[in-house]
C-alpha cells in the first residue's frame, strides 16, 4: 500500500506542471492586449477624468465596434468602484469596414483605444484608492475567441510616482468622431436608405464624396454591405444605402458616424444626428412593401401572448412539468427516488411525506432561483433565454462531473452514507430530509437542456409578465415536475402498488448508471461544441482526476501518517480537476449542425433576404445541450425523406445555432414570444397571383416527418 501511494504521487506532479505553463502561456498569448490608463493617478473630490482603454490587436485579428455589423459582439467592460463612484458611457473610435464574405463587419485592426470618464465623489477619502474592471472583447480572423480578464488601478497611492497620462488621452479623443451640430433628415426612398444634411460651406466643399463612409450606433439601419452613394450638390450632402432589415419606424432618431478623407487627404470622422422626414414619404417599392410585410410576420409576439392567459400558462406549466420528468436526464434522478421511497413507505408514511414535499421544495426553489436570475440578466440587458446558463463551459464542466460522480456512485464504485440510500450528488446523497430537497434540485439541473411540450408556451408568456408572475409560472413548472414523486408520496394505494424491497434494488440502482453515463458523454460532446478539442481534454482530465480522488478515499490506512497522506492526495486531485474546468474564455466558433447543402446558417440578414424572394423558407432554432432539438433534428429534419421533401419544394432552409450565447437568435426567439429552444418556423411561399406571403406558422417542439410534410405541403 505505501508503495503504491508513492507511484500515486507521480501522475500527480505530473499533471501539475504542465497546467501551469499551459495557463501562463495562455495569458502571455491574448490576442488582444488590453491596458487601462488613467488621465492622471492623483485625483481630487469630486473630480472627473478620463479612462483610456488601450487594446493592442494581433496581426490580421480584429475586433468590433460598437454596432458590430453583421456579426460580432462589441467591448464590455464591468467596473467595481467604490461607494458614489460614477462611470460614463463608453467613447469609441470611427471604426473601419471588415469584410467577411458575405458579411461586413465594423470595427478595429492593429490598435483602438476607448475612452470611458469615472467621477469621483465629493467626500473622497484620503488613502489609495483601489478600482477594478472586468473586460470582455471578442477578437476574430476566420474564428472567433472571446478573452476574458480583470484590471486593477490604484489612484492617489502615496508610495507611488503620480502619471500624467493626459497627452495620450487627447491623443485618443481626437480619434474619437466630434459631434456635429449639422442640420439632417432621414427617410425611405425604394428600398434605400436616404440621408440628406447640409455641412457648413467651407467643409462641403472640401468633402471627397467617394471616399464617404458612414455607420449606424444601431443595426438593422443599412444593409451593411452594400455601398453608399454621396453627392454635394450646392452645398447639400445626400447618402443612399440599401435599406436594412428592420422598419423604418423603429428609428426615432438616426445616429451614425461619417467618416471622410478631405480634398487635402486628411481622414476626418464625425457624429451626425438625423431625425426622420416627415414631408417625405417613403415610395411603394416592391423592396420596401416586402419588408413591411416582413416586419409585421415577424413580430407575432403580441399576438402570442394575447392568446395564452395566466390560466393557460399555469397549466402549461404544470403539464411541461410533468412531461420533463421522462427526459432520458431527469428519470434516473426519479427513479433513485422512488427507490427510497420503497424502502420508507411502508414503516414510516408520515416520513414518506416530508420526503416527498422535501423533494418538492427543492425543485420548485430551484426554478424559482434560476427565473430570477434569468429576469434579472434580462433587466439588465442580456440576451439570454431558459437553458442560459449551459452556454457556459464552466456550468457544463460542472455538470459533467455531478452526472459522473452519479454513475459512479449508482454503479457501487463508492457509497455516500445516507439512511434511505438517496443518490446523487454529494448533497443529495445526504442522510433524511437534507438529502431529499437536495436531490429535487439535482433533478432541476440535470432538467434543464430540456424544452418539453407546452413548456415554450408558458415560458414565453412568463417573461413578459411582472417579476412576480414570471417567479410564479417557473414555480409551477417545478412543481410539475416534482408533481410524480409527492402524489406517489401521499397516496398510500400506490405506494401498495409498487414492487416490495429485495435484491432487484441494488441491480436496478446499476442499471440506472448507465443512462447517466450516456448524459456525460453527451454533455462532453456539447462542451467540445463549444470548446474544441483543448475544452474534452481538460474534463477528461478532470473526471481522471476524480476517479483517482475516489480511489483514494476507499482506502483508509490505520497508520496516521498515511490516512492523512490519502486525504491529502485526493482533495489535490479534486482542486486540480476544479482548476482543469474550462473557462469561458476557451469558446470557439463553430456550428452544432452538420449542415447538409440545403441548409444555411441563420442570420436576420440572410433571412431578410430570403424573404423578399418567392420560395418557403424554414427556420430552425437548436442547441448542442438542447436534448429535444437534437431528437427532433435527428429524427424528423436530418432524414432523407424531409431532405428530398425540402428539395421538392423549393424551402430554404436556415439553421441557428443557440449553443453559445448569440443576441440575433436570442432576439429572434424573443420575437415569437420564446425564451428557448427548440423553435421552429414556416413561411410559405409567396402566392403566384397576389404576390403576398402568407402569415408565417409556428411548428410544435417535437416534430415527426409528417407533422413536417403537413406544414410544407399546407396541410397544416
Amino acid at each position: 500500500m505505501h508503495r503504491l501511494l508513492l507511484i500515486a504521487l507521480l501522475p500527480i506532479m505530473l499533471l501539475c506542471s504542465p497546467s501551469a505553463q499551459a495557463q501562463t502561456k495562455e495569458k502571455d498569448d491574448s490576442l488582444v492586449k488590453i491596458r487601462l490608463l488613467p488621465e492622471r493617478t492623483n485625483i481630487n473630490p469630486g473630480e472627473e477624468f478620463q479612462i483610456a482603454i488601450d487594446q493592442v490587436i494581433a496581426e490580421h485579428w480584429h475586433t468590433y465596434w460598437e454596432n458590430p455589423g453583421d456579426s460580432g459582439t462589441p467591448l464590455r467592460i464591468t467596473w467595481t468602484l467604490p461607494q458614489g463612484w460614477k462611470a460614463g458611457p463608453l467613447l469609441w473610435p470611427a471604426p473601419h469596414k471588415i469584410p467577411y464574405e458575405p458579411l461586413m463587419n465594423f470595427g478595429y485592426e492593429n490598435s483602438a483605444t476607448l475612452l470611458q470618464s469615472l467621477k469621483a465623489p465629493k467626500n473622497l477619502p484620503e488613502g489609495p484608492i483601489d478600482l477594478s474592471a472586468d473586460i470582455e472583447v471578442l477578437v476574430c480572423k476566420e474564428e472567433c475567441i472571446p478573452e476574458y480578464a480583470a484590471y486593477h488601478l490604484t489612484l492617489n497611492d502615496p508610495q507611488t510616482t503620480p502619471e500624467d497620462n493626459s497627452a495620450y488621452i487627447e491623443m485618443a479623443s481626437a480619434k474619437i468622431p466630434v459631434q456635429s451640430d449639422w442640420q439632417a433628415t432621414f427617410t425611405e426612398e425604394n428600398g434605400n436608405l436616404v440621408i440628406t444634411t447640409t455641412p457648413p460651406e467651407d467643409i462641403a466643399g472640401a468633402i471627397d464624396p467617394q471616399s464617404l463612409e458612414f455607420f449606424p450606433r444601431e443595426w438593422g439601419l443599412i444593409e451593411n454591405t452594400a455601398k453608399p452613394k454621396a453627392t454635394i450638390e450646392n452645398n447639400k450632402l445626400t447618402i443612399s444605402q440599401t435599406r436594412g432589415e428592420r422598419p423604418i419606424s423603429a428609428f426615432k432618431t438616426a445616429e451614425i458616424v461619417l467618416r471622410y478623407k478631405a480634398n487635402d487627404g486628411k481622414d476626418n470622422a464625425l457624429t451626425l444626428n438625423a431625425l426622420p422626414n416627415t414631408k417625405a414619404p417613403a415610395a411603394d417599392h416592391p423592396t420596401s412593401t416586402a419588408r413591411k410585410k416582413q416586419s409585421a410576420t415577424q413580430k407575432p409576439k403580441l399576438k402570442t401572448t394575447q392568446n395564452i392567459s395566466l390560466l393557460g400558462a399555469a397549466l402549461f406549466a404544470i403539464l411541461g412539468g410533468l412531461i420533463l420528468n421522462l427526459m432520458p436526464c431527469v428519470f434516473p434522478v426519479l427513479s433513485i427516488k422512488a427507490l427510497s421511497l420503497i424502502k420508507i413507505s411502508e414503516k414510516h408514511p408520515a416520513l414518506a411525506r416530508l420526503h416527498g414535499l422535501s423533494y418538492t421544495a427543492g425543485v420548485i426553489a430551484s426554478f424559482v432561483i434560476i427565473a430570477a436570475t434569468l429576469i434579472a440578466l434580462k433587466s439588465a440587458g442580456s440576451e439570454i433565454g431558459w437553458g442560459f446558463q449551459l452556454q457556459n463551459p464552466l456550468m457544463i464542466g460542472l455538470l459533467v462531473y455531478l452526472l459522473f460522480l452519479i454513475s459512479l456512485n449508482l454503479i457501487g464504485l463508492f457509497e455516500v452514507s445516507g439512511r434511505f440510500g438517496n443518490a446523487g450528488s454529494k448533497l443529495a446523497g445526504k442522510e433524511g430530509l437534507t438529502g431529499s430537497f437536495f436531490t429535487g434540485v439535482l433533478a432541476t439541473l440535470v432538467a434543464t437542456p430540456c424544452t418539453a411540450p407546452f413548456m415554450a408556451g408558458a415560458l414565453g408568456f412568463a417573461l413578459l409578465q411582472p417579476a412576480a408572475i414570471s417567479l410564479l409560472i417557473f414555480a409551477l413548472l417545478g412543481l410539475g415536475l416534482a408533481l410524480p414523486y409527492l402524489v406517489l408520496s401521499f397516496i398510500p394505494a400506490l405506494q401498495k402498488a409498487m414492487p416490495k424491497p429485495g435484491a432487484w434494488m441494488d441491480i436496478f440502482k446499476q442499471l440506472l448508471a448507465f443512462p447517466m453515463f450516456a448524459a456525460t458523454i453527451w454533455l462532453i460532446w456539447v462542451l467540445g461544441m463549444q470548446t474544441g478539442a483543448d475544452g474534452i481534454i481538460s474534463i477528461l482530465i478532470g473526471m481522471a482526476l476524480l476517479s483517482f480522488a475516489i480511489w483514494m478515499l476507499r482506502h483508509k490506512p490505520k497508520d496516521r501518517f498515511w490516512r492523512g497522506l490519502t486525504t491529502t492526495l485526493a482533495l489535490i486531485s479534486i482542486f486540480l480537476a476544479i482548476t482543469s474546468l474550462p473557462p469561458k474564455a476557451m469558446i470557439v466558433s463553430m456550428c452544432e449542425v452538420k449542415q447538409s447543402s440545403l441548409s444555411q446558417s441563420f442570420s436576420p440578414g440572410k433571412l431578410e433576404t430570403l424573404l423578399q424572394g418567392d420560395d418557403p423558407v424554414f427556420v430552425e432554432m437548436t442547441a448542442a445541450w438542447c436534448i429535444t432539438c437534437k431528437v427532433n433534428h435527428a429524427a424528423a429534419l436530418n432524414i432523407d425523406s424531409t431532405r428530398q421533401l425540402f428539395e421538392d419544394n423549393n424551402v430554404q432552409y436556415l439553421i441557428g445555432d443557440w449553443t453559445n450565447e448569440d443576441p440575433q437568435i436570442t432576439e429572434f426567439l424573443d420575437s415569437y414570444g420564446r425564451s428557448g429552444v427548440p423553435l421552429y418556423v414556416y413561411y410559405p411561399p409567396r402566392d403566384a397571383k397576389t404576390g403576398q406571403r402568407a402569415q408565417e406558422k409556428i411548428l410544435p417542439q417535437i416534430l415527426t416527418p409528417g407533422i413536417v410534410r403537413d406544414y410544407i405541403e399546407g396541410r397544416k
